[in-house]
């Protein structure tokens, strides 16, 4: 990591700020999205550590609602996000981090298919849908980045002589779409400790993709994370408004022309740096 962060900053603190940030800013944005929400309606301001209080109350509750098989997913999940997430805070190689992230999916996926954890009941057939339309566009990312570097490392990216966005801008708007889409499945939480699980793992599956998107700005961890934390609530924002935005409602046909895109995009980077 030479020239990428300082020599002193050993690689235990970057390891515990990626772990600490995704919930931690997570939370703060909920609570001021949870607060501009009820100064809109004219109820009740919460307060600002309202997420984390439902977590905390979370965790004491009884687990008797969630049987072992899913709760066992949902571990496997937050563990593989928790992982990855650290490995892309060092800057490692892509392959293993979006390996262990498809993995974290499939696992939460996979507890999400019995009706005792939150967002609960979704057949099969939907986890299937959903796992395949957004892991391949994960793949191309990586791909798109070592068509453009000529490495799957993040390490390197302070070389680059530009912004990864300004070759790869279509694959950057991908990832927004995928952390959009995983936003939407998530459900209202249930009771136990498992929903509080369920949540750190949501968190961290969004702070791998938005850090990774901060990447595409920043050739830096510092920067990547700013850029990432900028994103996040942007995203928020958006939320607020989504009802001003069609392509929210026409997400079918919208990643058909997300995917075509991106094809193009790779496409051209690949003449553009290879042939």
């Amino acid at each position: 990591m030479n020239g990428v962060f300082p020599m002193e900053l050993s690689s235990l603190p970057i390891i515990a700020g990626c772990l600490l940030i995704p919930p931690l800013v997570g939370s703060l944005v909920d609570g001021l999205s949870l607060r501009y929400d009820a100064k809109k309606q004219g109820g009740k301001i919460p307060p600002l550590s309202q997420p984390f209080q439902e977590v905390f109350m979370l965790l004491r509750q009884n687990n008797g609602a969630v049987s072992c098989e899913p709760f066992i997913c949902i571990l496997l999940a937050l563990s593989f996000e928790l992982v990855a997430l650290g490995m892309l805070g060092l800057q490692k190689n892509l392959t293993p981090i979006l390996f262990l992230q498809s993995a974290g999916i499939l696992a939460m996926g996979m507890a999400r298919m019995h009706h005792s954890v939150p967002g609960g009941g979704r057949s099969a057939n939907c986890e299937l849908k959903a796992f395949l339309t957004r892991t391949p566009l994960l793949i191309l990312v990586a791909a798109g980045i070592f068509f453009a570097t000529g490495s799957f490392s993040l390490a390197g990216l302070h070389e680059y002589p530009r912004l990864l966005v300004i070759d790869l801008p279509f694959l950057w708007v991908s990832l927004l779409f995928i952390e959009q889409a995983s936003r939407r499945d998530v459900n209202e939480p249930s009771t136990g400790p498992a929903p509080a699980f369920v949540k750190l793992a949501n968190s961290y599956r969004s702070g791998i993709i938005l850090l990774l998107a901060g990447f595409f700005f920043a050739g830096n961890l510092v920067g990547a994370v700013a850029a990432a934390v900028f994103l996040h609530m942007a995203l928020v924002w958006v939320g607020h408004i989504q009802h001003r935005f069609s392509w929210r409602q026409k997400s079918k046909w919208g990643w058909g022309y997300l995917y075509f895109a991106v094809l193009l995009n790779l496409s051209w980077i690949y003449i553009k740096y290879w042939l």
